[in-house]
């Protein structure tokens, strides 16, 4: 499938997907990153995320600790790929957001409870090729 121009990628991700914003990273006058949250960083939850930098995908994610996950990476010394990604966005003037799935990650399969999550991350980081996913997973 051909992606789309970076300029139209986010709508039709968010649509097509059903993600929506969930908070966003920015520079501090010190230099610093910060961030911005548009949720209960606190609520625990299953979801899959995706980082955009000027509505380009960079990053798709899961986790089951919640938003405090994907709204961390400015703090975050493991996944130094994406953390420091966001800050050379951010110095270069571009906009960080990040947004969530948190729906629909669930389904029945001959009365069985299937989790989703894991299929959706990789379908969409197959589809999308997000520039951190390729960098961390040549690391893997």
């Amino acid at each position: 499938m051909n992606n789309p121009t970076p300029a139209t990628q986010l709508t039709p991700f968010t649509r097509d997907h059903g993600f929506s914003l969930i908070g966003s990273y920015h520079l501090a006058d010190d230099g610093s990153v910060l961030r911005s949250a548009k949720v209960a960083i606190t609520q625990r939850l299953p979801l899959v995320y995706a980082v955009f930098a000027d509505e380009e995908c960079r990053y798709i994610g899961k986790t089951v600790q919640g938003y405090s996950r994907p709204l961390n990476y400015h703090k975050n010394d493991v996944m130094v790929d994406v953390r420091d990604g966001i800050l050379r966005e951010l110095r270069a003037g571009r906009t960080v957001a990040v947004y969530a799935k948190t729906s629909g990650l669930r389904a029945s399969h001959e009365g069985l409870e299937l989790n989703l999550i894991e299929a959706i991350e990789h379908a969409l980081i197959r589809e999308h090729s997000p520039l951190w996913n390729n960098q961390v997973q040549a690391l893997e």
